[in-house]
C-alpha cells in the first residue's frame, strides 16, 4: 500500500497547466521535523481551481501516493526525485484566497501516458 498524508506550507504559488484534457498542478510543500524542514514537490491532477483558493505560505494537508520519477539529463546523467501525488488537498489556513471552500479532490487520475509526458 502506498498512501501519505502530509501537511505543510506552500513555498510558492501553485503552477496549474493543462496535460491533454487534464489540469495538473504541481507545489512544493514544506513540512517540519522538529528543528529541520523537509520540502517536497507534489502533483495534483484534475483540481486545477486550487491556485484560486491558495497562495504562498498556504498550510495544507495533502493525501496522496508516493511517486519516483527517473530521467536522463542531455549529458547521459540519470536523475530521479521522489514527489507526492496528491488527490485529496485539505486548506487548513485560517482564511483561504478567494472564499471558503476547505477541500480539494481530483476527479480522475492521469493515465500513465499522461503522467508520463507531464514530466518531460
Amino acid at each position: 500500500m502506498n498512501q501519505t498524508i502530509l501537511s505543510g506550507n506552500l513555498t510558492a504559488e501553485i503552477e496549474t497547466r493543462e496535460v491533454g484534457e487534464q489540469h495538473l498542478s504541481k507545489f512544493t510543500l514544506a513540512c517540519n521535523e522538529g528543528d529541520r524542514v523537509v520540502f517536497l514537490p507534489v502533483e495534483c491532477w484534475n483540481m486545477p481551481h486550487l491556485a484560486d483558493y491558495l497562495s504562498k505560505g498556504s498550510k495544507v494537508l495533502v493525501s496522496g501516493s508516493l511517486k519516483q520519477d527517473n530521467w536522463e539529463t542531455e549529458g547521459g546523467e540519470k536523475r530521479s526525485r521522489i514527489l507526492l501525488t496528491g488527490y485529496k488537498v485539505e486548506f487548513l489556513s485560517p482564511q483561504v484566497k478567494g472564499g471558503s471552500q476547505s477541500t480539494a479532490s481530483s476527479a480522475r487520475r492521469p493515465s500513465r501516458q499522461a503522467s508520463r509526458s507531464a514530466a518531460a
